[in-house]
């Protein structure tokens, strides 16, 4: 019986020695406080809202664009994203990255998990330090869910924007430019990484309908304007802004 306590002794302080060098082996993780460190991409739409709207974490914001062949966002639609961009978010500095073209997918149409999976073969710039990263992606079909959809937002940072449709519906002779629909779609989309309405960001009045949408018709967030339902119904060829309810939940996010 003493030299089986002996041995037990023995096997238990053996197996304490062996799980402390077994963690001092490991990685050790530091939590050096840095936001940019548990930072996902990979969220719904409207998670990362105070990242967007606010300077606490991030005072930086870089936008990467890509476009398939025939679909480059026009200079005067980005030009035109970073006014609104500036107008309504705490950053210090906002850049818009020069498109870049990436091969076409070959496809008639796009399902969100499509697109997904081109962001996950050709995105390179991240949320790192005080810079917050933000993807936007042209492709060269239709929205495989709705042929009349313009863009999506479908990850927190990420948006995508469906060039064949836009094209379809804009330049002609009784159509909005093509400026002034990218435009357009660019602030809904945007709207939604910035948690509006009532998807992250709290309301100060009631004004959401048909999901995280404005009540207001006059409002980019309201729900048709990602659509080619709004440019063929509702559109009188200036560039929608955000109406007083969406601004005010904004300001409040930033108080």
């Amino acid at each position: 019986m003493q030299l089986f306590r002996y041995s037990l002794s023995i096997l238990i302080i053996s197996f304490l020695s062996f799980s402390l060098l077994s963690c001092d082996d490991q990685p050790t993780q530091v939590d050096d406080g840095d936001p940019a460190d548990d930072f996902s991409h990979t969220t719904n739409p409207g998670n990362s809202n105070e990242a967007f709207v606010t300077d606490d974490d991030f005072d930086e914001l870089v936008v990467e664009v890509h476009y398939m062949p025939g679909y480059e966002p026009e200079q005067a639609s980005l030009d035109n994203l970073q006014d609104f961009l500036e107008q309504h978010l705490e950053k210090s500095s906002i850049t818009i990255l020069t498109p870049e073209e990436i091969p076409s997918g070959e496809q008639e149409s796009y399902s969100a998990d499509d697109i997904r999976d081109l962001e996950d073969e050709h995105r390179s710039t991240f949320t790192e330090g005080s810079q917050l990263a933000s993807y936007a992606i042209f492709v060269d079909g239709e929205f495989d869910q709705s042929s009349n959809v313009l863009g999506i937002a479908y990850y927190n940072t990420s948006t995508a924007y469906f060039g064949e449709t836009i094209d379809n519906i804009s330049g002609g002779a009784t159509q909005p430019s093509r400026t002034e629909i990218e435009s357009t779609v660019f602030n809904h989309e945007f709207g939604h990484l910035m948690g509006l309405v009532d998807n992250g960001t709290d309301m100060q009045e009631d004004h959401q309908e048909n999901g995280p949408h404005c009540t207001e018709e006059e409002c980019v967030m309201y729900h048709q304007v990602n659509t080619t339902d709004f440019f063929a119904n509702l559109f009188d060829d200036s560039i929608p802004e955000l109406d007083d309810f969406c601004v005010a939940d904004i300001e409040a996010l930033k108080e």
